[in-house]
């Protein structure tokens, strides 16, 4: 699950970064949303309702800083839920690395805080992921500088710290279980 919405949320920052009405240097966005739309989690049907705030920062080198909280509920077609929850801060590295004779995009990003918590609503913790640790996402590269990113290639996890146990499963083997079981 991890794998399919972070290179969608990487190319969505880098778009905003790179946009020709962008953020000027330095400059902050703070964001509030919520939404519900139908949803498939771990190969389960069912419906999402989700909601937080964003707060993006343009550092103004080729780089961001993000943090904000978000908390989901995700009801599955036969009537069980879970509750995804994250908050802390992300930040970017150093700016997108192109390697043009390798045709892809390097992308680094630094996460802290809680990154995700998924529980039985209003029940116990089924799963937590929280402290630091660094994602190293490589993309290919669309030939465009103004938007590098193209489809998803690697991603590897290095400088875990604090309790990361399916941090790059995406909690699928404690959710699966809950949301199938009796």
């Amino acid at each position: 699950m991890r794998r399919k919405l972070l290179p969608l949320a990487i190319a969505t920052v880098l778009a905003c970064v790179a946009a020709a009405t962008g953020l000027a240097a330095g400059s902050t966005q703070v964001e509030q949303f919520s939404f519900t739309k139908p949803s498939n989690v771990c190969g389960i049907s069912g419906t999402t309702v989700g909601h937080g705030t964003s707060v993006f920062r343009d550092t103004g080198n080729g780089t961001y800083f993000m943090s904000g909280t978000f908390s989901g509920v995700f009801t599955a077609d036969n009537g069980k839920s879970t509750t995804l929850t994250g908050a802390g801060p992300q930040k970017q590295t150093s700016p997108a690395v192109i390697d043009d004779q390798a045709g892809t995009v390097t992308i680094t990003t630094t996460y802290g805080g809680l990154f995700e918590k998924f529980s039985i609503t209003d029940g116990p913790t089924l799963s937590i992921n929280a402290g630091s640790f660094t994602f190293v996402d490589v993309f290919e590269y669309t030939g465009d500088p103004n938007n590098p990113v193209g489809d998803f290639i690697s991603e590897t996890v290095s400088d875990l710290h604090g309790p990361h146990p399916d941090l790059q499963s995406g909690g699928c083997e404690v959710l699966v279980p809950y949301l199938q079981g009796p």
